[in-house]
């Protein structure tokens, strides 16, 4: 399975190219410069020093959110349009669990945090990959409340201590639960997100679906279906905050739509 996959979400940008569980070329830049002036040069460059034509594709992946509202923008709207011209599924995939995806086999809960200014961050946490606290955007006080009663919920489960249970931060906002709540450890080289993990959540993701549907996912309806499992006039952003314009809105009185906060697609029961 042949699946480009790229980031946006934050102040750096990354785009990978991936082939059956093996990374084949990745690209990755955080010089300052913004996501409108270096992502899709960044892709094409990729895809022109690998060979590669749009349509070799089996599919396109990217992170929807949460994080910067500018980045998910450029970069949804960029793969979006990517995967309608080339007619390929575009595959969403949290922000928040491609930089946790790195420590997933850790004996911990991997906290996923981002900076979002103002003592809140972006936040979920994940053991073992599965999400055990919901994706949410609050004060720091409140993610470590909530992760106080998740571990101490957790260790009265499993006959340990509460301080037994390791608590380990990914990502930028990781420092601020450190300043709130004792024992927890800040892995400080994990701020940013690679698109190798955006990529390999992305082929499980498809995977698992093809499986559901018993097909494989070499086989010829295989890139078909996924189509229609992850279209791209599907793919949505995922803020889990008001953005800037809203609050502005509001506070004029002004009528706003609801953006949308899920990831959408056409065969999800929850739709």
């Amino acid at each position: 399975m042949k699946i480009l996959a790229c980031d946006t979400s934050n102040k750096a940008s990354s785009s990978c190219l991936w082939e059956d569980g093996k990374l084949v070329d990745a690209r990755f830049r955080n010089d300052g410069l913004t996501h409108s002036q270096t992502f899709m040069p960044q892709v094409h460059e990729l895809m022109e020093a690998n060979h590669m034509d749009y349509a070799t594709l089996d599919a396109v992946a990217s992170t929807v959110g949460p994080g910067s509202f500018t980045g998910i923008r450029i970069g949804v709207s960029a793969v979006k349009t990517m995967a309608l011209v080339a007619e390929k599924a575009a595959i969403p995939v949290s922000s928040l669990r491609a930089l946790a995806w790195p420590c997933r086999k850790e004996e911990a809960l991997v906290l996923a945090m981002i900076d979002c200014r103002n003592q809140r961050a972006w936040a979920a946490g994940f053991l073992h990959d599965k999400e055990v606290l919901r994706e949410r955007a609050d004060d720091v006080t409140e993610i470590a409340k909530a992760t106080e009663a998740w571990r101490a919920e957790y260790a009265a489960q499993n006959g340990l201590q509460p301080e037994d249970v390791r608590i380990l931060t990914v990502g930028n906002g990781g420092r601020m639960l450190a300043d709130v709540m004792r024992g927890v450890e800040v892995r400080e080289d994990a701020d940013e997100i690679r698109a190798e993990s955006v990529a390999e959540i992305a082929e499980h993701t498809a995977r698992a679906r093809l499986a559901d549907a018993h097909l494989e996912a070499d086989c010829e309806q295989a890139a078909a279906t996924l189509y229609e499992m992850f279209p791209p006039a599907a793919l949505m952003p995922v803020y889990r905050a008001k953005t800037q314009a809203e609050r502005t809105a509001k506070e004029q009185g002004k009528d706003t739509q609801n953006i949308p906060i899920k990831y959408y697609s056409t065969t999800d029961p929850e739709k």
